[in-house]
């Protein structure tokens, strides 16, 4: 959008020079051509002026149409340049009622400078307008004010009109710019998101299998070659979760059925049962009835909670209870709670991306310890009752 109103005002920027060229020809043609008002004695007779006053008048020729030239480029310079030319020729034996050239260009500069100048523009537009008329009936002994007011708002009127549709275009391109700035900023937040996720619930759950490895090594080698085998297949996954999200930046969409979702959590729980501890899952209502978005989001918020048991509580029994009810998701997620000093309340990052994830969909996050031990998580995601999630296999929840 900037590029185009870039080139909109090169293009104006050379249309008013050539209009200020235009005019400088037409007032030279004005004083070195006769022309036939001249002729005929309906004008003064330039050829009777004294020595000097043609060049004055030339150089005031010249300065209207350097007004009009740059009454775009320099509007307050154009307007105050096309007013002092105006001034000065009322006191030349040529006034300013001279055929089209002075007026023109005060009016044409006058206009730009209220249409495009700055703040004081409209101001020093009215000055010159009114100012130089002012002087030059003066000189001349007319009083024709009428004239002049409604000529003023037959072109200050609409100058101003275009200055303020100018400034609400400059308002709306401003505001697409913060929008697009704050969706690029949303659009950062989000990858970091999927990122925290992918990476912390994958690196956990193979930091957790290659201690087990280790403990294991020397008394059941056949137990620690199975919990290396889960790290390749966790790496695997971290890895192919990884590729999918460098799809969709790179602005492909991800197949439907390739998506994370919460028919297929039995990776999720795997990481507790590998840690050493138990899962109990129900789920109640149709996951169907979950629009995709909202899906992806409760896989991932779930995959949070889970990778904090995993990590915080290893060996605890984790209770995990989906439900589908109207037009909302609740997650709940609690442990037994082994080593409580390991916990916090929420300052985390993990928690951090659950809420940030919540809020999205309008939803509401309560977590924190219990106090007959252990750790809650309960989430809430409000949904469109009428969207339907993208037709995938569900596979329930083990334990």
């Amino acid at each position: 959008m900037s590029a185009a109103l870039d080139i909109r005002a090169r293009w104006r920027e050379v249309a008013t020079g050539l209009a200020g060229v235009a005019l400088l020809a037409f007032g030279l043609a004005e004083l070195y051509v006769p022309l036939a008002g001249y002729v005929e004695g309906q004008g003064p007779d330039l050829a009777a002026l004294p020595d000097g006053w043609l060049a004055v008048l030339t150089v005031l020729v010249a300065g209207y149409g350097l007004a009009v030239a740059g009454c775009t480029s320099y509007p307050r310079t154009a307007a105050v340049l096309a007013g002092v030319c105006f001034t000065a020729q009322s006191f030349t034996p040529v006034l300013p009622e001279w055929p089209v050239v002075p007026l023109l260009a005060l009016l044409a500069a006058c206009f730009g400078c209220v249409a495009v100048g700055g703040r004081a523009a409209p101001t020093v537009a009215v000055v010159s307008y009114f100012g130089a008329l002012g002087i030059e009936n003066a000189v001349a002994g007319d009083s024709d004010w009428v004239f002049i007011l409604f000529v003023g708002l037959a072109v200050l009127g609409p100058g101003y009109a275009v200055r303020m549709r100018r400034a609400q275009a400059a308002r709306l391109v401003a505001l697409a710019a913060e929008r697009e700035a704050a969706a690029r900023t949303d659009e950062r937040l989000r990858v970091a998101r999927e990122l925290h996720d992918i990476v912390s619930h994958g690196v956990s759950v193979m930091v957790l299998q290659a201690a087990a490895a280790q403990a294991v090594l020397d008394s059941d080698a056949g137990q620690a070659r199975m919990s290396l085998d889960a790290v390749q297949d966790v790496g695997r996954e971290v890895v192919t979760e990884l590729r999918r999200l460098l799809v969709i930046l790179r602005g492909a969409e991800a197949a439907p059925e390739g998506l994370p979702s919460l028919r297929r959590i039995d990776a999720l729980t795997a990481a507790v049962r590998l840690a050493g501890g138990r899962v109990e899952g129900t789920v109640t209502g149709d996951l169907g009835m979950i629009p995709t978005a909202t899906d992806v989001s409760g896989y991932r918020i779930l995959q949070e909670a889970l990778t904090n048991a995993a990590r915080h509580a290893p060996g605890s029994t984790v209770r995990v209870s989906i439900e589908v009810a109207g037009d909302a998701l609740r997650l709940h997620v609690v442990d037994d709670g082994a080593r409580p000093a390991r916990r916090n309340a929420g300052t985390g990052h993990g928690l951090t991306g659950i809420r940030e994830r919540a809020e999205l969909f309008g939803g509401t996050v309560n977590a924190g310890p219990l106090a007959q031990g252990g750790f809650e998580v309960r989430v809430e995601l409000p949904f469109d009752a009428e969207a339907s999630a993208a037709p995938l296999s569900p596979t329930g929840v083990s334990g």
